[in-house]
């Protein structure tokens, strides 16, 4: 019996595939040591997620694994991250198929981040030494991505960019012999005036010389009126925000002229009583520095829970949050709701009803009548909340779902492949909520479920990790009409740019 027993162990041993490789740099081909290298099996396949990291000649094995499809991700700090068979860095990688006893060796190439370099120049082109200087995507308004420090002669360099267009501006810095303002490349302050840089990987944009404009800056100082407990003070311009933790005092020197909004939190005592905050919209021309800053209770937002069939129980329910402000939206948060409310400070905000797979809402009423836009309740919606804000979601237990098969030109199923389900607006013709995402199993098999009624778009491609709408339009994708309770069938072809 254990002779049988070590004819099977071996045996087994013998029928594990390998997988193993080498990771380089992509310009030099030099090994990369100590980088990540992450494998994850298709859904369907045996076997469990597996790590490891580079030897110190780029080289990773991993053994003893199961039959089955894979995909691999490498990683390593100031380089983009890569999947295996990936066609460009906003492509999805490709599985890795193995037979039973297969080996397969890998060489993995790793593109370094994009950066920008240039020259800060005073008047007569005379390096401004320390000046810091700041990458913006182009947006409207701008969203601030990175910031460096130019050296004593002026030099800077912005690097860890993705590949796209920027804006670069320098930050507002006041010297001993004078001031000079927050300016663009292209020597403007107005966004829509500034020049934009083009970057890619692997590659250096050089000689972005950017010309500060002289002129005055002001400072910004004050104190809160604190009873103890320390307080989150954030400044907002229409380039960013900048905070800083305080019992009191605040301070924000050198800053140019303009429109700001100052916001300041201060968290709940122990007991979890009412909480405590300010916001203060004001216009920049001089020094403001003796500013007295009251704090007043936060304004309360509630959520009323009502089931479609009658009451229900809302207790895991959660709606995120995006404050708007002049640097545009903030970063979704979930609101800490007891008993169904919240205190937030006064502004503007976007909510929406977090994904739950058991629940899905149907309607959606704000404290002053706002509605969805599309009417879609799983959108994100615009309140304004000034005072006491009471919002109602009508929510269904029946969500619905959609769930097919990815075939390819031979109408073979295509194991490994991202499938992207768009809730979209016919009318306006743009994405309601952010993209769900879903991987085929080995049969080429997928799966949504908690899907809100609704008009939804189905593609399912390698050439994208996130498509944006766009690109979705031009993949003849299938329109979906999710109904409530229902799960339904809809397959979908690989699409392929040629």
């Amino acid at each position: 019996m254990r002779n049988c027993l070590l004819l099977l162990l071996a045996s087994g041993a013998l029928q594990a595939a390998i997988i193993k490789g080498t990771v380089v740099e992509n310009q030099s081909g030099k090994p990369l040591a100590r980088t990540l290298v992450a494998l994850t099996p298709v859904p369907g396949s045996p076997g469990a997620s597996v790590s490891a990291r580079t030897n110190t000649y780029g080289s990773f094995e991993f053994t003893g694994l199961p039959a089955g499809s894979y995909l691999l991700h490498a990683s390593r700090r100031g380089f983009m991250p890569v999947q295996y068979g990936q066609k460009n860095w906003r492509a999805s990688g490709t599985p890795i198929v193995l037979d039973a006893d297969q080996s397969t060796f890998l060489y993995v190439r790793l593109p370094r981040f994009a950066s920008i370099s240039g020259i800060v120049v005073d008047e007569n082109d005379v390096g401004l030494p320390e000046h810091e200087i700041a990458a913006y995507r182009n947006t409207r308004p701008p969203r601030l991505v990175a910031r460096a420090q130019a050296d004593d002669r002026g030099i800077y360099r912005i690097f860890g960019l993705e590949p796209g267009n920027y804006l670069v501006r320098t930050i507002g810095r006041q010297y001993e012999d004078g001031g000079y303002l927050p300016t663009f490349y292209h020597e403007t302050q107005r966004v829509e005036e500034a020049g934009f840089v083009e970057t890619y990987l692997d590659q250096d944009r050089p000689e972005i010389k950017v010309r500060p404009i002289p002129g005055k800056l002001f400072n910004i100082s004050g104190s809160v009126d604190s009873y103890g407990p320390p307080l989150m003070v954030t400044l907002v311009s229409d380039v960013g925000r900048e905070s800083v933790t305080t019992t009191g005092a605040f301070q924000f020197p050198a800053h140019p002229p303009g429109p700001y909004e100052l916001y300041v939190e201060a968290p709940s005592d122990r007991r979890g009583n009412q909480s405590y905050g300010a916001y203060l919209a004001f216009s920049l021309e001089r020094d403001m520095t003796n500013m007295r800053v009251p704090l007043i209770p936060m304004p309360g937002i509630t959520f009323q829970f009502q089931g479609v069939e009658g009451p229900i129980d809302a207790a895991g329910f959660k709606v995120l949050s995006k404050r708007i402000d002049l640097a545009g939206e903030a970063p979704p948060d979930p609101l800490k709701l007891i008993n169904g409310a919240a205190t937030v400070l006064p502004g503007r905000y976007l909510l929406s009803f977090a994904p739950n797979a058991a629940y899905v809402p149907m309607d959606f009423r704000g404290c002053r009548g706002e509605r969805p836009e599309g009417g879609r309740a799983d959108g994100w919606v615009e309140v304004a909340v000034l005072r006491p804000c009471g919002n109602r979601y009508v929510v269904s237990t029946k969500p619905g779902g959609v769930h097919g098969v990815v075939t390819g030109g031979a109408h073979d199923p295509i194991a490994g492949a991202p499938v992207f389900l768009e809730p979209y607006d016919e009318v306006t013709r743009k994405r309601v909520v952010d993209l769900r995402c879903a991987i085929s199993d080995i049969h080429g098999k997928f799966q949504f479920y908690g899907l809100v009624p609704g008009t939804y778009r189905l593609v399912s491609t390698f050439e994208y990790q996130s498509p944006e709408t766009a690109d979705i339009d031009m993949m003849t994708p299938k329109i979906i009409k999710v109904e409530e309770g229902r799960d339904q069938q809809q397959d979908t072809d690989l699409f392929v740019i040629r």
